[in-house]
């Protein structure tokens, strides 16, 4: 379906910048913008490129026990068909230790990957198997990153995982469905037990086009970030859902203006919630990154853009000590005027504290980003100015951030 694969592209990135040609051999450059004198964006400390002839992405990062850290994303250049699930573990200081690939005949992507007790997660979206369309695709595998077995999920129409955290009594999945709901596509929440047969699923939505990028469980449920087309101000709106802990729907709020509005990352923190996304109906002229910040009932507490001429927008985020966040996305107004990976720290007040960018002549773009036990940060994403000369899993780790 045409709406299905519009969403699956995902987090608010234009369509049309996908298509930016590759410029091998580009030197990488970096750039820092908007610096304070009490408050310094971090130094890398080291990056390392993942790829081969096709095209690789990394899409979802975690730090390990051995605080080595567990790449999720796909490889268009090694696997068994078309597209493969791209599992990599590196060491602290980012070189390799073994990577895997989990795939069929079609196309299979790693959208989430998660740390579990006895090995890792992954999440995501096949054609190799299940229904004959797309379905929601879960993996477990050893501490090796050993396949040791993988569940579909999904009906006859197209239907994907996004995100993933490991519970209690098991896991709990956020995507999208186009086979079940009301109509169009709808958010949609998958519950399994800890050998992944399902125990509930739940598809919210209305007669439009909705979906959950980002889901993270709290007090007696859980809370999830997307997109809605059938409520709100009209176009895309940032939609925000609380669940009881069935995957019931207790409130929901929209976030949007007159342009759409993306949400792509749920976090909490503290006793608030920020969403991070993009809209496109700032004064800017492009598209913008989008952050709201409400209470724990969801109230709004202040929203803002941040970005320039071009298009901006954001992935992902993590806490900040002073109640703030730092958040990665991408920005092409910043940096070397070609979409470059964005890293910046926002404050609890919503005042832009410090900026950076990565890149180089190419299309680079940070997809996920976590903390480090040293204090710094990880980021995964891709990138078409160093590597292979095409598009390359990015794994990027800087220095511990004022």
């Amino acid at each position: 379906m045409k709406a299905a694969e519009l969403k699956i592209r995902w987090p608010g990135i234009r369509e049309g910048l996908y298509a930016i040609g590759s410029v091998a051999g580009a030197a990488l450059l970096i750039s820092i913008t908007a610096q304070t004198a009490l408050a310094q964006p971090p130094d890398l400390q080291w990056e390392r490129f993942f790829g081969g002839a096709g095209e690789e992405r990394g899409l979802s990062l975690q730090e390990t026990r051995d605080a080595g850290l567990i790449v999720a994303g796909y490889t268009g250049s090694k696997g068994a068909g078309q597209r493969d699930i791209l599992l990599i573990k590196t060491d602290k200081e980012g070189d390799l230790e073994w990577e895997r690939t989990i795939g069929g005949p079609g196309r299979d992507e790693g959208w989430a990957v998660a740390v579990t007790r006895d090995g890792f997660a992954v999440a995501g979206v096949t054609d190799s198997w299940g229904s004959g369309k797309k379905d929601l695709l879960f993996v477990k595998t050893d501490s090796n990153g050993y396949e040791r077995w993988k569940k579909t999920f999904g009906g006859p129409e197209d239907d994907w995982g996004v995100a993933i955290l490991e519970t209690a009594d098991g896991f709990a999945i956020a995507g999208v469905t186009t086979s079940s709901g009301s109509g169009g596509s709808d958010g949609w929440i998958v519950k399994v037990d800890p050998d992944g047969n399902l125990l509930w699923e739940v598809a919210i939505g209305g007669s439009k086009n909705d979906g959950f990028t980002s889901i993270s469980e709290t007090e007696g449920g859980y809370l999830l970030a997307g997109t809605t087309e059938s409520y709100g101000a009209g176009g895309e709106d940032l939609w925000l859902v609380k669940t009881d802990a069935r995957g019931e729907r207790i409130w929901e709020k929209t976030f949007g203006k007159d342009g759409d509005e993306r949400g792509n990352y749920i976090l909490e923190v503290g006793e608030s919630l920020y969403i991070v996304g993009a809209s496109t109906s700032g004064t800017s002229g492009g598209r913008d990154l989008f952050v709201v910040k409400t209470d724990g009932e969801g109230e709004k507490i202040w929203e803002n853009t941040y970005g320039g001429s071009a298009d901006d927008g954001g992935s992902s985020a993590l806490a900040a000590k002073d109640d703030g966040i730092i958040v990665v996305g991408y920005t092409g107004s910043q940096g070397t005027g070609q979409p470059d990976l964005w890293l910046l720290k926002i404050g609890a007040g919503g005042e832009k504290v410090w900026e950076k960018t990565f890149g180089g002549a190419g299309f680079d773009l940070g997809r996920s980003i976590v903390p480090t036990k040293d204090g710094g940060l990880a980021i995964v994403g891709w990138t078409q100015s160093q590597g292979s000369g095409g598009q390359d899993l990015w794994l990027l780790k800087t220095e511990k951030p004022e």
